[in-house]
């Protein structure tokens, strides 16, 4: 199975608000849509974003995978979608996978 995904990052307006992030690369928790932060178990998620989300604005485009073996890769099929922690803001963006 495919590990890596196209998707589309929708950030916080919180995280619109201080800035989108000037990197191209970021691994932080994410947590698959129906489950929740603080009561069910998150995945870090990587994301490679094609240009860093302060220049391709909200919402970015990224390759997305899972960052270890165990993860549920099978998950992310087209149309799921993610909560990726923001670590500015503590909030949550979301994330959907395209392909």
């Amino acid at each position: 199975m495919k590990k890596e995904h196209r998707a589309r990052v929708t950030f916080s307006p919180d995280q619109v608000k201080v800035g989108l992030p000037g990197v191209t690369t970021t691994t932080d928790p994410a947590w698959l849509e129906g489950t929740s932060r603080g009561r069910d178990e998150a995945w870090s998620l990587i994301c490679q974003f094609d240009r860093p989300p302060q220049v391709q604005g909200n919402p970015s485009l990224a390759t997305v995978q899972f960052l270890v073996p165990d993860a549920p890769h099978e998950r992310l099929q087209p149309g799921a979608k993610l909560h990726l922690f923001e670590r500015a803001t503590q909030q949550l963006a979301i994330v959907e996978i395209l392909d």
